[in-house]
């Protein structure tokens, strides 16, 4: 059999997504079976979503709009709910949640089972923060760039049971991932139990070599929590192959999904030892829920079935568009900005590599002027930024090659 061509992949992306999202009761726009090369392609998922020319959406380590069909979901079920909200309909969302949990468990090669799907990444990190046992003087390693989900948290448990906290600073301008990782091996010690980073730097785009860091750390017998927030949706994730011991992540940002939904992976072999945070109805002792391994964690009380089932929807496009691609896509769009930074002799402080960063790119701004020329951006070129660690801008796959441009003109122009 030949090899399908790209043109052929797209129509049948096109296609298989449009068909998915009619029976879901999403009603994404139109796209043409007709796609040409490649800019022409990603101009028709950008016409996915929402947002106008005037007010770009270009800072996915905050907030992401949604694909329109995740939004044409959310509002077809939370319909349906407030139509008929009787235990009878509202059976359906059940198996809609699993669909979705074992999509994206696929997603992330792992078992639906090690998945939970709760709120967001900060409730996630505070799952793993509260739920692992730890005694007075263990020792808690933290990169110093982790989100205050992912560390002012773990100060405030400390307080609370005397554990030692250690904050550990990678260079500003690593040269090599063996730079990174050498800076937290010298760290380990007889005393530490837990290693908690976060894979990307939302303040100033560095990107550890996880995988290299799990090792090491097991090596010396410590647990693992990676904060995915900026890398779920971003990279072709592979949480086997990373082997972390736990991983949190937003649908909200780069999965471009609905709003307060997230996940908590947890590797089945500490899925027993781990408290959950909240207990509610349907954990432990109902007898009409079958709770196995992580769903532990996902009691919540009531929770927004609308927006889980339309977590569904993303995971399909995803699935459609294909990780890899988007991972390459996402690299593509970074690079263009980052060379065309640095090719108007500004200063980056996100590596320009691609080993050491992905999507999310700082610029070098003052403190005093940072968000003078954040709102700038938005008021004179239409790119939407934010004032974080520097002039933070993350394009990712409804930016296009014209909005990457304007938003380096802008920059130059506004640091000139």
């Amino acid at each position: 059999m030949p090899k399908p061509s790209k043109k052929n992949s797209r129509r049948d992306f096109l296609k298989k997504s449009s068909a998915f999202l009619a029976a879901m009761g999403a009603t994404p726009n139109t796209l043409h079976a007709q796609i040409g090369d490649e800019e022409t392609f990603w101009l028709q998922v950008r016409n996915q979503f929402a947002f106008t020319e005037a007010a770009v959406p270009m800072n996915a380590a905050n907030l992401c709009p949604s694909f329109r069909a995740v939004t044409d979901s959310v509002e077809r079920f939370t319909a349906d709910i407030d139509h008929d909200c009787s235990f009878n309909n509202r059976a359906k969302y059940t198996n809609l949640l699993e669909q979705c949990r074992s999509r994206i468990a696929t997603q992330l090669n792992v078992s639906a089972d090690e998945l939970a799907l709760v709120r967001n990444t900060s409730e996630a990190n505070n799952m793993i923060n509260n739920g692992l046992p730890l005694e007075a003087g263990d020792e808690v390693l933290l990169w110093d760039q982790n989100h205050p989900t992912n560390s002012v948290a773990w100060d405030v448990r400390a307080e609370r049971f005397g554990l030692n906290i250690k904050r550990i600073s990678t260079p500003q301008a690593p040269s090599n991932e063996q730079e990174l990782l050498d800076t937290f091996l010298r760290e380990f010690g007889p005393n530490s139990r837990v290693l908690a980073i976060t894979q990307i730097s939302n303040t100033s785009g560095v990107r550890l070599p996880v995988a290299e860091l799990v090792s090491a750390a097991h090596d010396h017998g410590l647990h693992v929590h990676v904060d995915g927030a900026q890398s779920w949706g971003a990279l072709d994730l592979d949480l086997k192959t990373l082997n972390v011991d736990s991983f949190s992540a937003s649908a909200h940002k780069w999965y471009m999904g609905p709003r307060e939904v997230g996940l908590l992976y947890i590797k089945s072999e500490h899925i027993a030892s781990l408290w959950p945070s909240v207990i509610a109805p349907g954990w432990g002792n109902d007898t009409d829920t079958d709770l196995i391994g992580a769903r532990k964690f996902e009691s919540l009380g009531q929770r927004d079935d609308a927006a889980l089932a339309a977590l569904g929807t993303a995971a399909v496009l995803h699935d459609q568009l294909g990780p890899k691609r988007i991972e390459e896509r996402i690299r593509f769009l970074a690079q263009r900005l980052k060379n065309g930074i640095t090719e108007a002799n500004l200063e980056l402080l996100t590596p320009l590599t691609e080993q050491l960063s992905h999507g999310v790119c700082i610029v070098k701004v003052s403190g005093d002027r940072r968000s003078e020329i954040s709102n700038r951006l938005y008021s004179d070129y239409g790119i939407a930024s934010a004032p974080t660690g520097g002039l933070r801008l993350c394009p990712t796959i409804y930016n296009t090659t014209e909005h990457v441009d304007r938003a380096i003109e802008g920059v130059k122009t506004l640091l000139a």
